[in-house]
């Protein structure tokens, strides 16, 4: 029985003609009510990341431990695989039973978050959290199956501009919170989040007609997320135990494997978690490499500022700053991003989407370079992320329509999901490498804080820069789109 109180109308029995779900008769309120709720729950995708980031550094000091890689590495991970199968299953079994049900995974994870007394069980908090990372996928879906068409477009929008708004606002909050509580209090104000806007979800918006009777690729799931475990999990290790130590190179090793058996398997798999063949076509593998390393920059960014600007002075550089203030350079880059998306949009229409993602390119690696070298005044640190927000903002509205322009209509959908995909797995692999560099010169402790070495920031820093000069290179040898102005 479904809980929804908006009317509804039984949906005919027979396959569904033109692909699309019984959408019912509401008024224009409730279904403006429906999109607010669904840019509402897609919010704890944003909110798992930017509430976070800003107590990085209060989160390594809690639990004496420079190494707080996985904080943001479980999520990411997790999250790829979820968005991934948890789609099929949405497909399956309805996209609002799902999305409700991983949105309880991450509450029971996030309660885990703020009463862990040891960093293994706040990991493993973490990992739950990344379920909630599939809601994204499944709300995409609801609007799809449940509004009216003219309001699809619409509800896209509000969606994209949410997630946007988390950027600011994820920060701002962590920063009143932490000002008043520990950085325990950002896990609960996510839990009584995740709790309210599932309730909401569960009783008001009505569960999609549309049902696919399509499998679900366990296996390759499971190979694919060991594989990027084992791999993430050695480099991990080099910071303790060297390259060339038998933890690091057995973990990348079988990473390796593991990952290129999954890669054999896909290619026969009857229902792909990824279609392999669009991998390997330029147009279509180029992008995506250059989404995972716009995605690597972004989490590194948003992990590193917050550490360096937090850092005492007393180290020698750094600028003591709270997390609200904190919050001010992070809202900076967001608020560049939001601008960004639309006039990268306007520059794809007259110039074609690669246009936009080399914009984009340019300008990620100009803030990521003026930072690794140029940090010793906030004003420096707040223009870099200026910088560092447009590009992040042209390059991340670009790609969705490089893909769209160069895969047929019928593998849209399908490539639009590897994008994503590609995109968490460049997170991941963003958050242990940057640690990685981060630690190379060592840290110290100065009181209770974690102090770390300013040539690991700057290596850090240099890192994303070179990310974003590769994700120009894939820009500029993409080749031709379909219908679009070329280069």
């Amino acid at each position: 029985m479904d809980h929804a109180s908006l009317p509804q109308r039984p949906a005919p029995a027979g396959p569904d003609t033109d692909g699309e779900s019984v959408r019912q008769e509401r008024s224009t309120g409730q279904n403006y009510a429906i999109i607010a709720l669904l840019v509402l729950l897609v919010e704890i995708t944003g909110l798992a990341y930017t509430m976070v980031t800003p107590v990085l550094s209060n989160i390594a000091a809690a639990y004496r431990s420079p190494d707080i890689s996985w904080i943001i590495t479980a999520v990411t991970l997790v999250g790829a695989i979820a968005f991934a199968v948890c789609g099929k299953l949405g497909d399956i079994y309805g996209k609002k039973k799902v999305a409700l049900g991983c949105t309880a995974v991450f509450a029971v994870g996030t309660a885990l978050c703020a009463t862990a007394p040891v960093l293994p069980l706040m990991i493993a908090g973490r990992a739950l959290q990344g379920f909630g990372l599939a809601v994204l996928s499944l709300a995409y879906g609801l609007v799809r199956d449940v509004l009216p068409r003219r309001l699809i477009p619409i509800a896209l929008g509000f969606i994209g501009t949410g997630m946007g708004a988390s950027t600011i606002i994820g920060p701002l909050i962590s920063g009143i919170l932490l000002g008043t509580f520990s950085f325990r209090g950002v896990f609960w104000f996510q839990l009584c989040y995740a709790v309210v806007v599932g309730l909401l979800v569960w009783r008001l918006i009505p569960e999609s007609g549309l049902r696919a009777k399509v499998g679900v690729d366990w296996l390759g799931a499971a190979l694919l997320g060991l594989g990027a475990l084992a791999f993430l999990a050695g480099v991990g290790m080099a910071k303790k135990a060297g390259w060339v130590s038998v933890p690091t190179l057995g973990g990348i090793i079988a990473g390796v494997l593991l990952i290129a058996g999954w890669v054999a398997y896909e290619r026969r798999a009857s229902a792909p978690l990824v279609h392999i063949g669009l991998l390997t076509r330029r147009r279509v593998g180029l992008p995506m490499i250059a989404n995972a390393c716009v995605q690597f920059a972004l989490v590194g960014n948003s992990m590193l500022v917050p550490m360096f600007a937090m850092s005492s002075p007393e180290g020698g550089f750094g600028f003591g700053s709270s997390a609200f203030e904190v919050a001010g350079f992070l809202a900076a880059a967001g608020v560049s991003a939001m601008i960004a998306g639309p006039v990268s949009g306007l520059v794809s229409r007259r110039f074609g989407p690669r246009a936009g993602l080399a914009f984009g390119a340019s300008a990620l690696t100009a803030g990521a370079t003026l930072i690794a070298f140029v940090h010793d005044t906030a004003g420096i640190l707040l223009l870099s992320q200026l910088i560092f927000g447009i590009g992040i903002g042209a390059a991340t509205a670009s790609l969705p329509n490089i893909i769209m322009h160069a895969v047929p209509a019928d593998v849209q959908g399908v490539s639009g999901g590897m994008l994503n995909l590609v995109g968490s797995f460049g997170s991941s692999i963003g958050s242990q490498v940057l640690v990685v560099l981060l630690l190379l010169p060592g840290a110290t402790y100065l009181g209770a804080e974690v102090h770390y070495a300013e040539s690991g920031f700057v290596l850090a820093f240099l890192a994303t820069a070179v990310c974003g000069a590769v994700a120009l290179i894939s820009s500029l040898s993409t080749g031709p789109l379909r219908g679009q102005h070329t280069l």
